[in-house]
């Protein structure tokens, strides 16, 4: 049995503005519908595993989600058909029986605890009979579910499991994450193993390609010795890279463990620490040059960099090093 609603809890003013922007979004709304529809919405918290609607019933309600992974799924012959998934930001309903008029051929099921506005049919059937405004905007959203559905039902007769995967992170790439693979599989009409698999070689094809973005820092540091310039930064050196900012700034944190001024910076005091080694490179200048030399913008920030990371100042390091 689906859950019973309260619909006298009123929504925040501010996510009822969030409603109505979204609903703008199809087609301008005048301001008495604007009233009407805020009045009439409701807010409701739901838990995981709770049904807002079961196959069979008639709808009542309309929802828009705040937070939260809803699903609609059909069961015909005992074998159960996941129709679509929607999660923030979504608005949701039974597809079959949106009207309430014959009964919804979908259950609508509660994958995580969800935050909604709800919206009851009545008022919303009362809207499209009466309010021209309203009309265009439920009409253009059930031609977003039905183009939604079209691509899904081409795409599980004639894609490969890979090019079905491929199309659901084009349409959720900041959710997928979030819902259970059972799910995703079930709507991608592909077996669980099988999307396990394509995961798995994903996350490898991912190692591969992290791995030669490491050589290409690596080399652009060592072998272009780009630790040399001051005042580089993050976008300079992404850019010589050909690697967007953001990504860059991901590998330095996840496989150097460092932040991208750190990380030049031990570039810069490997290469003194090295030249400190070689008093005929150096004996001609001051200490204080080869930091500059090696990319440092002034004394006092090689100084400290040096004994943050050697222990002690390059002075001292020099004196203890074997003339080589």
């Amino acid at each position: 049995m689906s859950l019973k609603h309260e619909t006298s809890v009123k929504p925040d003013p501010q996510l009822i503005e969030i409603i109505i922007n979204h609903l703008s979004y199809y087609y301008p709304m005048p301001e008495p519908l604007k009233a009407g529809l805020a009045e009439k919405l409701f807010d409701l918290k739901v838990k995981k595993g709770e049904y807002l609607l079961e196959q069979g019933e008639k709808s009542e309600f309309f929802y828009f989600i705040i937070k939260g992974i809803i699903i609609g799924y059909t069961t015909r012959e005992n074998k159960k058909l996941t129709t679509y998934i929607c999660t923030d930001g979504d608005s949701v309903s039974s597809i079959s029986g949106m009207y309430g008029e014959s009964p919804s051929e979908e259950s609508i099921y509660v994958v995580e605890d969800s935050h909604l506005i709800g919206l009851p049919t009545q008022d919303l059937v009362y809207w499209l009979n009466n309010s021209f405004d309203m009309n265009v905007i439920i009409r253009k959203i059930l031609e977003s579910f039905y183009k939604s559905a079209h691509e899904r039902s081409t795409l599980v007769r004639m894609g490969t499991a890979e090019d079905k995967y491929q199309y659901y992170l084009s349409m959720a790439p900041n959710h997928v994450n979030r819902i259970p693979l059972e799910y995703i599989a079930d709507y991608l009409d592909i077996k669980p193993q099988t999307l396990n698999k394509i995961l798995k070689d994903r996350k490898k094809e991912n190692k591969v390609t992290i791995q030669h973005k490491c050589d290409l820092i690596d080399k652009y540091m060592l072998e272009h010795q780009a630790f040399k310039q001051q005042g580089l930064t993050l976008s300079m050196v992404a850019e010589a890279l050909s690697t967007p900012a953001h990504e860059l700034s991901h590998i330095l944190n996840i496989h150097y463990k460092k932040g991208f001024n750190a990380f030049v910076n031990e570039h810069r005091v490997n290469y003194i620490k090295h030249k400190l080694k070689h008093e005929s490179d150096w004996k001609h200048l001051k200490i204080e040059a080869l930091g500059i030399a090696g990319g440092f913008s002034s004394r006092s920030s090689f100084f400290s960099e040096f004994k943050n990371l050697v222990g002690m100042t390059p002075a001292e390091y020099a004196k203890v090093q074997k003339p080589i």
